[in-house]
């Protein structure tokens, strides 16, 4: 299995909803707009979910289920700064510059 699906933090949290969370895969998918499908192919580790998925994932997570909202936040924190490579926002350097200032 690649390191991207074993350290898939999406497919991690949505592992750890329990039934007593009040929050099924089902409602997750109606609150975000994410098919209950590819929910799942996450949970299992077959495909990722897209960074502006993870984004509504994370917080519809953080906000219904408690005792995940810390491991939420962190995804919507990871999901948001790939949103900002991928826009272009953070400047990425294949050698450290010169000086920093």
């Amino acid at each position: 299995m690649p390191s991207i699906q074993r350290n898939n933090r999406a497919a991690a949290l949505l592992e750890e909803l329990r039934e007593d969370d009040g929050l099924s895969i089902e409602r997750l998918a109606l609150l975000t707009g994410v098919t209950t499908n590819d929910l799942r192919a996450c949970r299992d580790r077959q495909v990722g979910l897209p960074v502006p998925a993870q984004i509504r994932v994370a917080r519809a997570i953080a906000t219904r289920v408690p005792r995940l909202a810390s491991r939420a936040r962190r995804l919507e924190e990871q999901a948001l700064a790939a949103a900002r490579i991928e826009g272009g926002a953070n400047a990425l350097h294949l050698t450290a510059p010169a000086r920093w200032w």
